[in-house]
């Protein structure tokens, strides 16, 4: 850490240690996440493998990955900084102030965390932890939403399930839950469950660990206020939260549905202009 200034501590846990920090020349604020090498076990295979993932993604609603290197024992990721925050620490705002998003406010945070999303599944990767803890939010307006954390994603081959079970049990799939072979389709289940999330201010599973994987695997799924956000945004949700992976739509197909064209058409002209 020699080039930066330590600001402050964003977080800890058991993969490492997350800081905010400063480059000493031009005080440009950026993320460092470091973890001891003398670990040498799954924390630091993370850590290898999330540098891996963010090599390969280059996206306007991905955290931006810019180097890597082992100093004093120490393997440290630099990373953008998104100085909102995450959607998380946003909506629990709003939901202290009683203040739900607009429907084309939910509609456009929505549509940006699909755009980064189909970048990573381009890439042939599932993130297998996507939540709004996991969303960071950025820009001039803060109205930049980008996903971060790729540290259990997984590259996957074609036609590959992978069958670990891993992730945050909130936003897990049926098909996790039941300890059955799963794809990018448990990230399109995550999603889901963060559209709910913008349109309530509240997660759709919630309760003991016991009570949210018996609620997740029945398919229980609460309803938005259709007279606010809509038929249309509730009938994407339920598309999305299909029980069967193989019934709820890829990324393309949820690009392509009418209700959501408009308002992804709308952000990538101009994106480059909010950043």
């Amino acid at each position: 850490m020699d080039f930066y200034n330590v600001i402050e501590l964003l977080g800890q846990g058991s993969y490492g240690t997350v800081y905010l920090c400063e480059k000493k020349h031009n005080k440009q604020k950026l993320v460092a996440k470091q973890i001891p090498t003398q670990l040498m076990g799954d924390d630091f295979k993370k850590a290898e493998n999330e540098v891996s993932i963010l090599r390969s993604l280059n996206h306007p609603n991905i955290i931006e990955y810019y180097h890597n290197y082992v100093e004093h024992r120490t393997f440290f990721i630099i990373m953008e900084y998104a100085s909102g925050g995450t959607l998380q620490q946003y909506l629990a705002q709003r939901k202290e102030s009683n203040q739900y998003l607009e429907p084309q406010t939910a509609m456009d945070y929505f549509c940006q965390i699909l755009m980064g999303l189909d970048h990573v599944h381009e890439k042939g990767i599932v993130h297998r932890d996507l939540k709004c803890e996991n969303i960071f939010i950025t820009g001039k307006d803060k109205n930049v939403l980008k996903i971060g954390d790729f540290g259990i994603s997984k590259l996957m081959s074609n036609n590959y399930f992978a069958n670990t079970i891993i992730g945050t049990c909130n936003y897990a799939a049926p098909e996790i839950c039941d300890g059955k072979p799963y794809n990018n389709k448990t990230d399109i289940w995550a999603l889901g469950c963060i559209l709910y999330e913008l349109c309530a201010l509240e997660k759709m599973f919630q309760g003991t660990v016991t009570n949210v994987v018996l609620s997740i695997a029945k398919g229980k799924i609460k309803s938005i206020n259709t007279r606010k956000y809509g038929k249309q945004m509730q009938e994407l949700l339920n598309l999305l939260l299909k029980t069967d992976p193989a019934q709820r739509p890829d990324t393309k197909s949820i690009m392509a549905l009418g209700d959501v064209f408009p308002s992804l058409y709308s952000l990538s002209v101009s994106l480059g202009c909010i950043l």
